[in-house]
């Protein structure tokens, strides 16, 4: 029977092999989606900066939104294998499952997933922004990849990136929040949200009344 130590050392090797071929596979989906962006629509620097920004807040969004609403919702096969990574994220075959997908179509089938809504926009408005919006979601899907797996199986992250770590690790901890892997933007939106509704709610939380009758008179004076 092999030690924790071969095991580790097995499925850290299988996790590299498939890492470095999804995050080839998101480059080339990247930017064959971008030429065809560009294509359909020629670009300017200024559309192609805007699309940048609009393509991260948008993977942002989207990585919470998956994780939340389809990862962690408690049913279908998408959360049966998320649920595989949260019971082995400490065990000696981690690396096997910290990668989005096992197999670079996965990838390829996420991009062209998230490519269709902007390519209707640029088509139906002949907007030139969507190219930037391709490489924003490229690189943030690329940046997700590589600072989740050093989250989990180590390895050298930039300063700003440490915090980002910890804030992953505490969510396989309570997994109850947290759903942003390394930028935390939307959760940060999500909870302040939350915490002003929660306080308008209490702000328009109608007064117990009291009941009529003597309870209610008691009540009323104290007595």
């Amino acid at each position: 029977m092999a030690s924790d130590a071969e095991i580790r050392a097995a499925t850290t090797s299988q996790g590299l092999r498939i890492k470095r071929k999804n995050l080839f596979a998101a480059l080339l989906s990247g930017a064959a989606l971008a030429g065809l962006s560009v294509a359909l629509v020629p670009v300017d620097a200024a559309g192609l900066a805007t699309g940048l920004a609009v393509g991260l807040i948008y993977a942002n969004v989207f990585e919470y939104c998956l994780h939340r609403y389809v990862l962690h919702c408690g049913r279908g096969v998408f959360c049966q294998q998320h649920l595989v990574h949260h019971e082995t994220w400490q065990s000696p075959e981690a690396a096997r499952y910290v990668n989005f997908s096992s197999n670079p179509l996965g990838v390829v089938a996420l991009f062209l997933a998230n490519a269709l809504p902007f390519l209707a926009v640029e088509w139906v408005f002949q907007a030139g922004w969507p190219a930037g919006a391709f490489a924003g979601f490229t690189v943030y899907y690329m940046a997700f990849e590589e600072i989740h797996w050093r989250s989990h199986m180590g390895g050298w992250l930039p300063g700003w990136a440490r915090p980002a770590a910890r804030h992953h690790l505490l969510h396989h901890v309570q997994e109850d929040g947290r759903f942003n892997v390394f930028l935390p933007a939307t959760d940060w939106v999500v909870e302040r949200l939350g915490a002003f509704t929660g306080k308008a709610r209490e702000r328009h939380q109608p007064e117990a009344k009291s009941p009529p009758g003597p309870a209610g008179a008691a009540r009323r004076t104290g007595s």
